[in-house]
């Protein structure tokens, strides 16, 4: 009988740390694996550093079977949409359940946290907190602690935990049956740490920036990419951030009230870079995490759109089993296409945003290639399989 996991990921890039997920997915019994992976754009409000297609591939070559892009404005929002609209795109592909790398690895006590996750989403004493300016993930945790001890309180701040919620929730939602949560091997999420071939996707790049090999660590051959840096692009977003109108920023998910009014202040003081830009930037209650997301959305153009838009979906990279589930995901709520002008006549918007993604990205390169055009981007189609 066939099972089928989903993933959320970015695998920006592809490392032994991805690989060993995978592995350990399919030694679980899993006989499909589908990953919905962030385009050019990533949830930390920043460009992916390789590019999209290779890191589909890399992943096929390495254990997943089915690859799907999780478009803008989507794979740059917040956990809680980020996530929604993943799961929703693994359970129309076919998932059963949703797999995750994790800290922690105890089922029951994640799904307390999930819980707890629900119950505190419009608690007044964490806005309180949040008045009294403070991040929301310092109030998220004084008030759980408070309220529920401080074990959960200590998951529910971390970033990458409250992804794991977040998948938790969203698998709910779309009533996938189970989550299943895997222990890290070798470093945490985000930690600077070598051991053993294994440290954190955000070192790695650290490392590329730095000019350091990483062959060692990652599945993906990066001496064969044209890596990606943001800050090639920081004139472009301060000057679009200083000269966006009011109705611009509203239109940005990310931007409440108290960050328009930080943004219009910050004009009056013309930063330099961008490392100024978001020290004006600052304001009570708001994390760099979701100033950089602002930034993002606002610089490369997107337009917002609801999780209940996401109604088409292009396929990156596939093996057989990932054509198998292809197949019968035909005719459901999602359809699944290589083509993305035929994905463009259902959902148009999702389109230019793919579009306004990947030119952002491409202009964050040395641009020593020319701009990939992706109506006519080719799809990895993997025939041979280990195991069949």
């Amino acid at each position: 009988m066939d099972k089928c996991a989903g993933i959320v990921c970015e695998f920006d890039p592809f490392h032994n740390g991805h690989s060993y997920l995978l592995d350990k997915v399919r030694s679980m019994g899993y006989t499909h694996i589908v990953c919905a992976m962030s385009g050019d754009l990533t949830q930390r409000g920043d460009v992916a550093i390789a590019d999209k297609q290779a890191r589909a591939e890399c992943a096929v070559k390495n254990g997943a079977d089915l690859v799907i892009e999780l478009p803008p404005p989507f794979c740059c929002s917040c956990a809680e949409v980020f996530a929604k609209s993943a799961v929703k795109l693994l359970k129309a592909a076919g998932a059963q359940v949703i797999a995750f790398g994790t800290e922690y690895d105890d089922k029951a006590l994640l799904s307390e946290c999930a819980d707890i996750s629900e119950k505190i989403k419009d608690d007044s004493d964490i806005a309180a907190i949040v008045a009294d300016g403070f991040s929301y993930p310092r109030a998220v945790s004084t008030v759980v602690s408070s309220k529920y001890g401080r074990e959960y309180a200590i998951i529910l701040s971390e970033p990458n935990a409250t992804l794991g919620i977040e998948y938790i929730k969203a698998a709910r939602l779309y009533g996938l049956d189970d989550f299943v949560p895997i222990k890290r091997k070798g470093v945490s999420h985000d930690s600077d740490e070598l051991l053993n071939g294994y440290t954190s996707a955000s070192n790695i790049r650290r490392l590329i920036r730095k000019g350091i090999d990483v062959s060692t660590l990652t599945l993906l051959d990066m001496n064969e990419q044209t890596p990606a840096f943001i800050d090639r692009m920081e004139g472009h977003i301060l000057y679009t951030l200083c000269m966006a109108d009011e109705q611009t920023l509203r239109k940005c998910p990310d931007v409440n009230t108290q960050i328009l009014e930080s943004i219009l202040n910050m004009r009056k003081n013309a930063p330099a870079d961008l490392g100024e830009m978001y020290i004006l930037l600052k304001c009570r209650g708001v994390t760099l995490a979701r100033l950089r997301r602002v930034a993002l959305f606002i610089s490369s153009g997107l337009e917002n759109a609801d999780v209940d838009e996401l109604t088409a979906a292009r396929v990156l990279a596939f093996n057989e089993r990932g054509a198998k589930l292809l197949s019968q995901a035909k005719g459901g709520d999602i359809l699944f296409d290589t083509s993305l002008a035929r994905i463009g006549e259902a959902v148009p918007k999702i389109v230019q945003n793919i579009i306004k993604g990947s030119y952002f990205r491409y202009l964050c390169t040395d641009r020593s290639n020319d701009p990939i055009n992706e109506y006519t981007r080719k799809i990895s189609i993997e025939r041979d399989m280990a195991d069949s």
